[in-house]
């Protein structure tokens, strides 16, 4: 063998062994960080771990990560994996600029499974005496979860909170240093995108939602096919619960949300949306009457806005071709009567709970019974100590037997006759409210039927029918007049209470003298 072949062969191996002890050393250094530098609440353990110097790659199979979560509302998180792969390390910066730098971190197939704290646990004092100490800043080109899965649990391991069958995620131009590592959120990022398919939530003891699919990405919300109902049936429901609750059936098939964004202060989130679009939701509410009524007051919505556990400002929501459907169930052996709202859409303007000098705008248009056109104009200023309101509408065209299958059974009357035209306008607070109306009609008649609902009380419909005006006696353009006062019942909804001052508005109309004030 020449000189030259030897040298070449030494060389050779000189070189490869220098490789291989240098990957040698490069594993010991990363064991040795893994161990000294994962805090001690932090359980990180693999079954293979390979380097690859030249690449920048490091490489860890089957990963668990356990967490006491000493950093984190969570008493346990646990993260299993299959890989982790970390492409693009840069030896140069963190050996001469004191910094760490990736270009890709890929966490593939995990599994995220946190559980929360109990009620009495001193976890929040341990956040705060346990900061994370970062010594150098660490920036990362691009962060993946890839088809990611993930549980949240409750305390005891008993209730599952939320359930994600599949989360894919990318993160790009991660940052963190040791200043931002204390922050509420711990590092910085610049675009990013969220994927999530079939989530399921319990949404306390009565309610769950469902949602297929979400997109979140820098510029959109895209939200597929989420519903939220209670998890009993009418029957069930009606068994389980000693007040009166209603039974909800909430389905949209899509959400879209543009132009959002989020800050931090003083560990407050803010929500800020441009434009709110729900697409052809169907909303069925079934009442029980013959439960207890819950006589605990009910916040009109400013104070309930006010008391939401974030700030909140969407400009503009739009509210698409929706349905509303109400039923009450009197206990009278009797099926329960439907009130409904179609073709509905609402547009409501600055709905927030940061003070600001615009009021709180809601415009409604729907079809009454799937025939009136009934519209509604309604304001009110969130941080008003008397939570004021002024609301305007009216319905036409409008034929009244058509609330027969709400009014028989629940109030065991009948209506005949035809609401050409209706307008009314009420302001008030949560206590008390005034308003006027006006109403051109036809024949305008109510019925009051026996116990059984098969017959008329004759006399007493007679008698009452003697105080209802025909709609003659009306203005030039055929209009009675008619004056609003009402009290609210505090522990009832703000519905009941439009209810209530519409229904003193008809009497006045159809019983007084129709004059206008």
């Amino acid at each position: 063998m020449s000189k030259f072949l030897k040298w070449l062969v030494l060389l050779l191996i000189f070189f490869v062994g220098g490789y291989m002890l240098a990957e040698w050393k490069m594993k010991k250094e990363v064991v040795s960080f893994l161990e000294k530098k994962v805090p001690d609440h932090i359980d990180f353990s693999y079954n293979a771990l390979t380097i690859n110097l030249i690449k920048g790659n490091i490489t860890f199979k089957d990963i668990t990560v356990v967490s006491l979560g000493k950093q984190t509302s969570s008493c346990e998180i646990k993260i299993d994996a299959d890989v982790l792969t970390i492409k693009g390390f840069d030896y140069w910066k963190i050996l001469f600029q004191k910094s760490i730098f990736i270009k890709n971190l890929t966490l593939a197939k995990p599994h995220l499974n946190f559980k929360t704290c109990p009620t009495d646990t001193d976890n929040v004092v341990a956040n705060k005496s346990n900061p994370i100490n970062l010594l150098k800043e660490i920036l990362v080109e691009e962060i993946i979860f890839d088809s990611g899965r993930i549980e949240i649990w409750d305390a005891t391991e008993e209730v599952q909170l939320i359930a994600v069958d599949e989360i894919n995620l990318s993160l790009k131009q991660v940052a963190t240093d040791p200043d931002v590592i204390k922050r509420y959120v711990p590092f910085n990022f610049d675009t990013y995108n969220i994927e999530i398919l079939n989530l399921i939530a319990p949404l306390g003891d009565y309610e769950r939602l469902k949602m297929k699919s979400m997109v979140v990405n820098n510029s959109i919300i895209d939200i597929n096919d989420i519903a939220l109902a209670t998890i009993y049936s009418k029957f069930e429901l009606s068994k389980k619960i000693k007040y009166e609750r209603d039974h909800v059936n909430l389905s949209i098939p899509s959400i879209k949300v543009v132009d959002h964004n989020y800050m931090i202060s003083n560990d407050s989130l803010q929500v800020n949306f441009k434009e709110l679009l729900l697409s052809q939701p169907k909303l069925e509410i079934y009442r029980d009457k013959s439960r207890l009524d819950n006589i605990e007051n009910k916040p009109l919505y400013g104070k309930v806005l006010q008391k939401l556990p974030f700030k909140v400002a969407i400009d503009s929501v739009f509210i698409k071709n929706g349905i509303i459907v109400y039923e009450e169930n009197i206990p009278n052996n009797v099926p329960a009567g439907a009130l409904s709202f179609e073709d509905l859409d609402i547009a409501i303007t600055n709905l927030s709970n940061i003070e600001n000098e615009n009021p709180l705008k809601i415009k409604l248009n729907a079809d009454l019974m799937g025939e009136g056109k009934f519209h509604l104009n309604w304001q009110f200023d969130v941080f008003d100590p008397r939570s004021s309101f002024l609301i305007s509408g009216g319905l036409s065209n409008f034929n009244a037997a058509s609330l027969n299958d709400f009014l028989i059974p629940n109030l065991r009357t009948q209506t005949t006759g035809t609401i050409d035209q209706l307008y009314f306008t009420i302001s008030g607070d949560e206590y008390s409210s005034t308003g006027d109306i006006k109403m051109r009609y036809e024949d305008f008649k109510f019925q009051l039927l026996n116990k059984e609902r098969n017959g008329v009380k004759k006399v007493l419909s007679f008698i009452g029918n003697l105080f209802i005006n025909d709609g003659s006696n009306a203005d030039e353009d055929g209009y009675r007049y008619g004056a609003i006062t009402a009290e609210r019942v505090r522990h009832k909804s703000f519905f009941n209470y439009l209810w209530i001052n519409l229904q003193d508005g008809l009497l006045s109309v159809l019983t007084g003298n129709g004059e206008k004030d």
